[in-house]
């Protein structure tokens, strides 16, 4: 009976010793398949989270291209050679400005690297061209009238060249009402080489860039997957997810089936400011990869799972944590090393402790480690700032960006910007720095350049200024000492001729006082004409004496009434300087009768605080600020021109329904210097 019962007992403890190890063999089973669907979801994340990445920074770097086009005609627009294209298109270009236009368009080509600059009219005729621009007329028109309509420099899409079938964009600059600035891009040049890179390992990753056009979506780059080149290949996009307005507030992740019919998996975000949006794809058998690799895995460990239980399980979920901390690692370095950038990294025990591949073949170097003599490469110069500047943000552990010289592999000297950015760990412990460098070099010569072309173009305004006032003294000597004196003569004879008419002839003496009546009146807007043209008032009596002549008869012929107030004495003011002002005056007047709907006006005149002032207001209509803030009309940029060649500086303020107040300072010591030079 007791070997029954040790029997009874041995069988049932091996009953519940197996029934145990069943519920564990289960319970494991199902922890590891629980372990399985949450890696799944896991590697899915990830592989959305890279398209993810990708995709911000490619929407990022062709949004900025964009930002940076759209900067250039800005600045094109704000630049003198504007006026100067005016000139040429209202048909008053000399051979001078013809050649100035072409040098500054040049320079500006160079700087920025354009194809090719092209100035069209409204019918879209090259009134001049720089470079290799396409020159197709019904082309040409669109772009001047789409950039006049949108009153600013613009980006047009992504077009076939008509003359050479290559896919081109333009930047278009408008001119006035008469025409634009078309500045050819080469999309292969700047736009496609970012949708080719990818940082990743991927064989099957592939970036595309896409317009809507109706019901369609356009492909505007490269496909690996199709002989075609950009712009040639359509697909229905009932598909791809797109909004009816063509714009996504945030990316938007879908599966499907690509243009080749592939399925994949797919990222789709809009970029800011444009038509266009950028997918980042990757082929489905790709990224599912990983997740069949971890179903055999996981198919295994279940099999095994009797044998080797919780251990098992812990040695194999170590050796995984390793291998994904590893591919990590190599992720890292792969990665880092397949970008164009230059990229460093700094612990806090060394003051560079890893370099990538191209800025170590920049640097000239088979190193990956420089430690602390990564200053040698820094011009002696600048090499004490720089390691001063690293090692008190490293003290501080706060991210900085610096601008040195550093030797090329070659020997020269290049201009890079360095900026850093501290690591820590997810404890919060400070792991040091990573950092790039970016080679500036070529647009610290662009913006040099760029100074020396805007200073040449001053000097030419200053002179276009002097010529125009030797040109106005040439008409005023003519309307008074030729014209003047033959209204005389004619106003003399008809005199004559009335008294020879007859008492009884009426209706003919009424005549002849009637043409009597607008000689004179012909004669004196031939001296009012001439008076403003150059007032022999300011040369012979003063600034004084001139605006009170001026704001006179001024304000009389226009209906205008105007409150002068003179403040002190300037009868020692220079030529320049008092014409100044009185141009400037007459200026601002004429803005009043013209735009600002009102019946009254003040100026005046005083010197306070070792300077001279002139202010013309008004309570009128007024204007955007924008426009007085520096994209106002040719009567504004004159007024701020003349103040700048006698060393003063002018101020226009309005804003609508407010009014307008122009204001001229000009230094006292400034105005000597003026009447010196």
């Amino acid at each position: 009976m007791i070997e029954r019962a040790l029997g009874a007992d041995a069988r049932a403890h091996g009953r519940n010793l197996i029934l145990l190890l069943t519920l564990g063999s289960i319970a494991m089973a199902g922890a590891v398949w629980w372990y399985y669907h949450r890696q799944l979801t896991a590697m899915e994340d990830q592989v959305i989270q890279e398209l993810r990445a990708v995709s911000d920074n490619k929407t990022k770097q062709i949004a900025t291209w964009r930002a940076e086009r759209v900067g250039d005609g800005e600045v094109l627009l704000s630049a003198p050679v504007i006026s100067i294209a005016t000139k040429i298109l209202a048909g008053g270009g000399s051979p001078q400005d013809t050649a100035d236009l072409a040098e500054g368009l040049q320079r500006f080509q160079d700087a920025f690297h354009y194809r090719g600059e092209v100035l069209a009219d409204m019918e879209g005729r090259v009134r001049m061209a720089i470079g290799e621009p396409a020159t197709d007329a019904g082309r040409l028109r669109d772009l001047a009238h789409e950039a006049i309509a949108a009153g600013d420099a613009r980006l047009s899409d992504l077009r076939p060249d008509p003359l050479s079938g290559r896919p081109l964009m333009a930047l278009v600059v408008p001119v006035a009402q008469k025409g634009a600035m078309i500045l050819d891009i080469d999309p292969e040049r700047f736009l496609y080489p970012y949708l080719r890179d990818w940082s990743g390992r991927s064989q099957s990753a592939e970036t595309l860039l896409m317009r809507r056009d109706g019901e369609y979506a356009v492909y505007l780059n490269h496909l690996r997957h199709r002989p075609e080149g950009p712009l040639q290949f359509r697909r229905d996009m009932t598909g791809l997810g797109l909004p009816p307005d063509s714009t996504l507030e945030t990316a938007r992740v879908f599966r499907g089936k690509d243009y080749h019919g592939a399925p994949v998996i797919a990222l789709l975000r809009h970029v800011p400011d444009s038509p266009w949006f950028v997918t980042v794809k990757i082929d489905s058998a790709e990224a599912d990869e990983p997740e069949r690799r971890l179903g055999w895995e996981m198919a295994i460990i279940t099999g095994l799972i009797g044998l080797v239980n919780l251990t098992g399980a812990a040695v194999i979920l170590r050796g995984r944590n390793a291998r994904i901390q590893e591919e990590k690692t190599a992720w890292f370095y792969a990665a880092a090393n397949d970008t164009p950038a230059y990229i460093w990294m700094a612990d806090p025990t060394l003051e560079n402790s890893f370099i990538n591949a191209p800025l170590a073949k920049f640097l000239g170097t088979s190193k990956t480690q420089l430690r602390d003599t990564w200053a040698e490469a820094i011009h002696p110069e600048d090499a004490a700032r720089s390691r001063t500047t690293f090692r008190a943000h490293m003290k501080a552990q706060e991210g900085y960006t610096h601008e040195y010289r550093i030797k090329r592999f070659d020997g020269e000297y290049r201009t890079v910007v360095s900026k850093a950015v501290p690591r820590h760990s997810p404890e919060g412990a400070f792991l040091g720095f990573a950092g790039s460098i970016l080679d500036v070099t070529g647009r610290r010569m662009a913006e040099r350049k760029l100074r020396e072309a805007n200073e040449s173009l001053q000097k030419l305004s200053s002179r276009l200024i002097g010529a125009q006032e030797e040109e106005r003294k040439r008409l005023a000597r003519e309307l008074h000492d030729d014209l003047s004196q033959q209204i005389a003569a004619l106003s003399l004879a008809t005199g004559r001729l009335k008294r020879e008419i007859p008492e009884h002839c009426g209706e003919a003496r009424m005549q002849a006082d009637a043409i009597h009546a607008e000689l004179v009146k012909l004669a004196e807007d031939v001296r009012r004409i001439s008076h403003e043209l150059h007032p022999a008032v300011l040369q012979y009596s003063g600034l004084a004496a001139a605006l009170r002549s001026y704001c006179e008869e001024f304000g009389a012929s226009n209906s205008l009434e105007i409150a002068l107030e003179i403040d002190g004495a300037f009868e020692d003011l220079t030529p320049d300087v008092a014409l100044c002002f009185f141009r400037v005056t007459q200026e601002a007047l004429r803005n009043v009768v013209k735009h600002a709907r009102v019946s009254s006006a003040s100026v005046t005149l005083r010197r306070a605080e070792g300077a001279l002032h002139l202010m013309i207001s008004d309570r009128g209509a007024g204007m955007d600020a924008g426009a007085a803030g520096g994209k106002a009309g040719l009567g504004l940029l004159n007024i701020r021109e003349r103040a700048r060649l006698v060393g003063g500086k002018a101020e226009i303020r309005s804003a609508p329904g407010e009014g307008t107040t122009v204001t001229v300072e000009v230094p006292e010591v400034q105005s000597a210097a003026a009447s010196r030079a």
